[in-house]
């Protein structure tokens, strides 16, 4: 039972390493197979189809993403603290799991459906405590008139741009990996202020 379920995980990895890399339609069974170096009978006896086991991968690397940053927008923190966490993790998260951003909103894109019926099981919505808060700062003049959705959607563009569209930030820039982790790294400082100085009240 122990290795049944050693080689299960194994095959999970394996499945995440390639469907992250090369998207569902360019994902072979075999690749995975050789991934996790077992043969593809026994990959089948364990996922029975291509579909079922990117199905599975997909709904983990959204967990990874959407439990997070809405258990830290329902939290009592104050606003200031959420922004600095929330970007915080998504450059912890996506430092671990460099494909993970492209992988899901491709994946996002092509099948819609999907996605919208597993954030629908998920019940995430935005979280009410957030809202006010946001209300709260506008009302007290600290921020000006912007809605909460605008606020978060701020914060997470302008953590996610620089990972989604690596390639092109690395060419333009003539950077290197170390050069990049560098410029996420100094990014990571920047971001809160960004955020905040763009809401100023004029």
């Amino acid at each position: 039972m122990a290795l049944e379920k050693e080689t299960e995980e194994k095959i999970f990895k394996a499945a995440q390493t390639v469907f992250q890399k090369r998207g569902f339609e360019g994902a072979r069974m075999q690749e995975i197979a050789d991934e996790a170096e077992i043969n593809k009978s026994m990959l089948h006896y364990y996922f029975r189809s291509k579909d079922k086991l990117f199905m599975e991968v997909f709904r983990a690397g959204v967990r990874k993403i959407m439990p997070q940053l809405f258990g830290i927008l329902k939290s009592e923190l104050p606003i200031e603290q959420k922004v600095q966490d929330i970007v915080v993790f998504y450059h912890e998260m996506f430092k671990e799991n460099r494909h993970l951003p492209s992988f899901v909103v491709y994946e996002m894109n092509q099948h819609p459906e999907r996605f919208t019926e597993f954030i629908e099981g998920m019940n995430i919505h935005l979280p009410e405590v957030f809202t006010k808060q946001v209300n709260t700062e506008v009302q007290q003049g600290r921020m000006k008139n912007i809605s909460s959705e605008q606020f978060l959607l701020n914060i997470v563009s302008m953590c996610m741009m620089p990972m989604l569209a690596r390639t092109m930030v690395k060419t333009i820039f003539s950077l290197d990996e170390k050069g990049y982790s560098d410029l996420l790294e100094e990014r990571k400082a920047l971001i809160p202020e960004i955020i905040f100085n763009g809401v100023k009240p004029s």
